[in-house]
Formats: structure tokens, sequence, C-alpha cells
């Protein structure tokens, strides 16, 4: 059995999902990308979360995605799949076919379309926890009307199943979590935030599910880590500025409303995987391809 809570100790890359030109699932694109992040240090993934495309995504679909990255990790890398949907029995049918598929931890955000009460909410995860195949991690997500609070997560963490919260958020929320969760051995709390990064560790924030930087900066990532766990916070913190510099102009200077095709497109200037999004998302342009592969350049960033 997997130590699924010291495998949350590290960074996680929340994967993009490699897609064909017509939108279908590119099997070739993801194996490439599973083996492009764990050649360079990544220890474990998270496939089917926001940055994964998860909601534009059959059943079938999901299954496959799961299916493909468990065959090019091999048994041994933990995988963290997401089951995000809006009913409580349709979060734990993608929980049974990610299990089926070979996934060892689920994670869902609240159901979102509805608006619900907390009580609700604990109902869902009480739910989930009393029937589940896999692990659960919780995801306080930006992108979902619901927010757990921190005595509601404080509740939920006893549970047996209920092993994680992915908290992607300030750095006043991150602490106020921190300080209203109780420690517990069998559940941690991760950052999902890369503009936190530097500053969740000096929180005492263990674990880290990285997008954009999980995607295309896995070495700088694990670097950034490893010397502020080595007692280097001056090498730490240079390496996060200099990740902060880039990522900053990759996502905010380009008229894309969300950081993944510019991900995307960094991936396919690689020839990791090509840039396609699920439509109506669009694509990078060629036009602003030539800009992202002179900001690769001017920042000194290789794949």
């Amino acid at each position: 059995m997997k130590d699924i809570i010291g495998g949350m100790r590290f960074v996680m890359p929340a994967l993009a999902t490699p897609l064909n030109k017509d939108g279908s699932f590119d099997p070739e694109g993801m194996k490439s990308l599973v083996r492009y992040v764990l050649s360079n240090g990544m220890r474990s993934l998270f496939v089917l979360g926001y940055a994964g495309e998860c909601l534009a995504f059959s059943r079938e679909e999901r299954r496959k995605i799961i299916a493909t990255a468990r065959e090019a990790a091999g048994d041994d890398v933990m995988i963290m799949a997401g089951v995000m949907d809006d009913s409580t029995r349709l979060i734990q049918t993608h929980i049974n076919d990610a299990y089926e598929s070979g996934a060892d931890v689920a994670l869902t955000t609240p159901t979102d379309f509805v608006h619900c009460t907390d009580d609700e909410l604990m109902d869902l995860f009480r739910t989930l926890n009393d029937t589940t195949k896999l692990p659960i991690a919780i995801y306080n997500c930006p992108e979902n009307q619901h927010y757990l609070t921190p005595k509601m997560i404080n509740d939920l963490s006893k549970l047996d199943n209920i092993v994680a919260l992915k908290e992607t958020s300030n750095v006043d929320k991150i602490q106020t979590m921190m300080l209203g969760v109780e420690k517990n051995d069998s559940f941690i709390m991760v950052s999902g935030e890369e503009f936190v990064y530097y500053p969740a560790m000096a929180l005492g924030v263990e674990g880290f599910i990285m997008g954009g930087p999980g995607n295309i900066l896995p070495r700088l990532s694990i670097q950034i880590l490893n010397d502020y766990r080595a007692g280097n916070a001056d090498k730490a913190r240079e390496g996060y500025f200099r990740m902060v510099a880039f990522l900053k102009e990759l996502y905010f200077t380009l008229p894309y409303p969300t950081m993944m095709p510019q991900v995307k497109a960094v991936l396919e200037l690689w020839g990791i995987c090509g840039r396609y999004m699920a439509s109506p998302t669009r694509s990078v342009s060629d036009e602003h391809m030539k800009a992202i592969k002179e900001m690769l350049s001017r920042h000194g960033i290789e794949a």
C-alpha cells in the first residue's frame, strides 16, 4: 500500500491533459508529459484537476486519461485523480471509475451548480467518506462557489477516508486554515497556489500541488522546496522570485483568461505535447506562440 500522506509531502504536478487539434484526448501526449515530469524529479501525479480540464471530459474519457497516466507512470507512482461533478451520485461514480482505472487518491471540490448550505456540503463529504473505494482529498478551489471553513475541514479530517485538503488561496486563508484544523497524522493540508509557494513553506505547509510550474517548471519547483528544507532560505527565495517573474508575464500579458493555454503552448514548443484546449477555450495563436518563445528565452527557461 502506498504512503498517501508521505507522498503528498512534496511537490505534485497538476497535469495538463494533452489533446489533439479536434479536441480528442491524446494518449501519446499524456505519456510524453508523464515521462517528462517524472524524469525531472516529480514523484507523484495529479490528473484531471482544473489544470487538466476535468469537467470537459466524458466518463469514458476520464477513465482513459487516468489509465493512460497509470500506464506511463508504472505501478509505484502515486496518482491522484480529480472526480469533480455536480451531484453526490456522479462524484461517487467517478471515484469508482478512478479506482478501477488505477488512481490511488480521489480529489473533489464541493458541487458547484446549485448553491448548498454548509450542512449539505458536510453531508456530501460524509457520504463520500462512507462509500468511497479511495482516500479522498477535498479541494477548496477559488473557481467554486463554495468554501469549506476551518471548522468544517477540522470535523471532516477526523473521518477515516478524508486524508487531505488542497487549499488554493492566499496566505491569510492558509494560515487561518492551519490555525483552525487540529494536527492529525492521517490528514495533510497542501497548497495549490504557485504565487504563495514560498510564503506557504514559511507557514509550515509541507505539500504542494502545482498547475503551471508542475508542468513546465518541475525542476525549479523541486529545487526551491529542497533549498528551503535544507535551510537555504535565501536561495529558495531567489528561485521563487525567478519563477514568479516568469509566470506573471506568461499568465497575465496575453489575452487568455486562464493560464493553461499558455502552459500547453510551452509544452508544444518543447515537443512534449500539443497546445490544444477543449472547446470553447481557445488555444494560443501562432502569433502568441512566438511571444511565448521569446519570453522563455529572455527568462532563461528551458525544458
